[in-house]
């Protein structure tokens, strides 16, 4: 069984920033705003922390009071003589301006601002929220929020909240940390976790961030030796950059990051600008910012918690082979039809390892999966062989076994408490899932011997597959350089170019453009004819034209000079009587590309995260079918690769029905190729699309027939 093991110590990865120290760590903390109301927003930590056994300095400050639930009051943070490592601020919208300055003034380190009214409802609020903004900034005070629910550290009991979840229990100190941009969502997945008995390690809500982002909190605790797994609830970013570099850094630590981004749908989309003034982008470029960055995606909450909480125990398969032990012959079926929706194999046991576990049962399905049938109700020694069996022999790189309810019996627990420890002891390293229902305390024993278990079997089946994605994210490390820019690229200016201008800049670029000539007769076409070598392709050359052979300013195949001759005059004919108004270069004559297999490569520009390049197969693949994937710019050749095999139609790339492969090689090199001059001219590119890139066999190459650019600002006039 394969898991993700460095072979060789990585690059150092970037180091914790301890500018943030103070929030996620702090040893001291002023709450102002302070209440003897232990229910009202300032009043609720300074109970929290007192109950829960905070060791640090707590400073109540108000005003109003000498004495707060029983400790020493103080008028202004100012008056504080010690150290302050976090304030946490709940007061009226309007007096928090002057709360943070009296931070910044009095040397507090970082505050967190539960107060709500800034930008996210515009207006003063927006106002203040700049002021709050620049006053950090200026500074070097840190801080979370404004309208945001705070920070917690499980460990030390530092409670910078004003959550009610603690009024029915205390989460579990572990290494799972939680970030979250909504401060209920935020909530409701802390009390997920502690009902379902994962340790939590940091928790924070970020709010409105006017400082302090999702991306310097990921950044953070990619670096934290107390953290194991990033769990994080996102709606959007306005430092895509910083994001990146924080989802690299936790690839880099090994750490899992589990991500559940909302804002998918046009409708979820404007709810989360309006939630928190954050800008959510395009779904599907964020998915590929996930991909490119080995994170995991999760569609609801109880999927974050399933993949965080198996992440935590560190099991993380390369492979995707999966063996199944079930005591039902349809949860058999079930799990293996979930394993082929998830990408994984269901590999056949080897025929001695079926042969012997036949004669245990002559009536059993002893293939893979392997079913025990009910006998194993009355035969526990019995799932032990077959555990044994699949373990050995299977050659899997997970097992999955089906349990059912038979953890509420006392008679079969007691036998499976001696049993599972003792496979586990000769199998340490293998992820092996129980999918069972039992008892709290028995859930509790399993998962101490670093069994996973989950009760439904399609659930467990798509956690073990999150895992494999980690595992092979963690096992590839980081990709080498992109490939340098040619010293001849430059930008695209001005209006949309024409198609031949845009085939000379791409070809600068390192593109593999098919040669091409511009002729404004038909002697030149001829003589054009000759030099790229018959047969030739005639096409108009406008950049008013988008779909020249819709008008008939295209003309194929033309093996002669005759030809040549009568497909120009023809062509201008066409122009001249179906698109009068068009400005026309000449004609644009090219070699008659043959063979191939059309794909479609291009760059458009993201209002988040900046030039994103986009693959697909041509034709019906990308009209009908939408069967594309992107990258956000630039990246390298593995990375290219990787992003060619996400299609749905990749195995027709890989020569499906007994035709030719493509060249893969030359098709991602045309990729990162692309990437790196979208990158290296963000501001200067709108869009671009290469339509078709023909990719010939191994070895032949990839070649551009056609080619569009448009600057940025070219649309609208600029």
């Amino acid at each position: 069984m394969a898991l993700f093991r460095r072979s060789a110590p990585p690059p150092a990865p970037p180091a914790q920033d301890d500018s943030l120290r103070p929030l996620f760590e702090p040893q001291s903390i002023a709450i102002i705003g302070a209440s003897n109301d232990i229910h009202k927003f300032g009043g609720r930590p300074i109970r929290y922390m007192k109950e829960a056994g905070y060791a640090g300095r707590l400073f109540p400050i108000n005003p109003k009071g000498v004495e707060i639930q029983g400790l020493p009051a103080y008028a202004d943070v100012r008056d504080v003589a010690e150290p302050i490592d976090m304030a946490i601020i709940s007061v009226p919208a309007p007096y928090v301006v002057e709360a943070v300055r009296g931070c910044a003034e009095g040397g507090v380190r970082s505050a967190v601002i539960f107060s709500s009214g800034f930008a996210e409802i515009g207006g003063d609020g927006a106002v203040w929220q700049d002021e709050i903004a620049a006053i950090a900034r200026d500074t070097g005070l840190r801080v979370v929020g404004p309208n945001c629910m705070g920070t917690l550290n499980v460990r030390t009991w530092a409670i910078g909240t004003f959550t009610s979840a603690f009024e029915h229990g205390w989460p579990r100190p572990g290494r799972i940390s939680i970030i979250s941009q909504s401060g209920a969502v935020g909530a409701h997945t802390m009390v997920l976790a502690r009902e379902r008995g994962l340790g939590i390690n940091g928790w924070v809500t970020t709010g409105n961030e006017c400082d302090v982002d999702v991306a310097a909190c990921l950044a953070y605790c990619a670096a934290d030796p107390k953290t194991q797994v990033i769990a994080c609830y996102i709606e959007g970013t306005r430092n895509p950059k910083a994001l990146q570099q924080a989802l690299a850094s936790a690839r880099q630590h090994g750490k899992p990051v589990v991500m559940l981004k909302v804002g998918a749908s046009d409708v979820g989309a404007v709810a989360a600008s309006s939630h928190t003034a954050s800008l959510a982008g395009a779904d599907q470029v964020f998915d590929a910012v996930f991909r490119q960055h080995g994170v995991f995606r999760a569609h609801s909450l109880e999927e974050l918690l399933d993949v965080s909480g198996a992440a935590a125990a560190g099991h993380f398969p390369t492979g995707n082979r999966l063996g199944i032990v079930t005591i039902s012959g349809g949860v058999g079926v079930l799990s293996a039809d979930a394993a082929a929706a998830n990408g994984m194999e269901v590999p056949e046991l080897p025929q001695k390892a079926q042969k012997t576990l036949k004669e245990l049962m002559p009536f059993a399905a002893v293939c893979n999966p392997v079913d025990t049938t009910a006998q194993m109700l009355n035969d526990v020694p019995l799932f032990e062989k077959n555990m044994r069996a699949m373990l050995d022999h299977g050659k899997c790189d997970a097992v999955v076994a089906f349990l059912s309810t038979i953890g509420f019996s006392e008679r079969m627990m007691a036998q499976l408490r001696e049993m599972l420890p003792r496979v586990r002891a000769q199998h340490e390293k293998d992820l092996i899932v129980l999918s069972m229902i039992c008892k709290p305390e028995d859930r509790e024993l399993l998962e101490q011997h670093r069994y996973l278990v989950v009760e439904d079997p399609s659930r467990a089946i798509a956690t073990i597959a999150a895992l494999m994605h980690f595992g092979r994210s963690f096992a590839h490390g980081a990709d080498a350089d992109p490939p340098a820019l040619p010293g001849g690229a430059r930008p695209p200016e001005g209006a949309p170019l024409a198609e031949h201008e845009a085939a000379a800049l791409l070809a600068d670029a390192g593109l593999p453009m098919l040669p091409a000539r511009l002729a404004t007769s038909a002697e030149e076409a001829t003589q054009a004819a000759l030099e790229v070598g018959y047969p030739v392709v005639l096409k108009a050359a406008s950049r008013d034209i988008a779909h020249k052979s819709d008008i008939g300013g295209v003309k194929l195949n033309l093996g002669s000079a005759q030809e040549v001759l009568t497909a120009y005059e023809a062509i201008i004919a066409a122009v001249r009587e179906n698109a009068p108004q068009a400005t026309l270069d000449g004609v644009l004559v090219t070699p008659m590309a043959a063979g191939g297999l059309e794909t479609i490569i291009g760059v458009h520009r993201d209002p988040v995260f900046g030039p994103v390049v986009m693959f697909g197969l041509g034709g019906v693949f990308v009209e009908l079918l939408k069967d594309v994937t992107f990258r956000v710019a630039p990246f390298g050749i593995e990375e290219a690769h990787r992003m060619i095999r996400e299609i749905r139609g990749f195995p027709i790339l890989e020569g499906a029905r007994g035709q030719p492969p493509a060249d893969l090689d030359a098709l991602a090199g045309a990729l990162s190729r692309l990437s790196v001059y979208a990158a290296a001219f963000p501001d200067a590119i709108d869009s671009i699309d290469i339509n078709p890139l023909l990719v010939h066999p191994p070895g032949g190459g990839a070649v551009a027939l056609d080619a569009l650019v448009v600057p940025r600002g070219a649309e609208d006039g600029n």
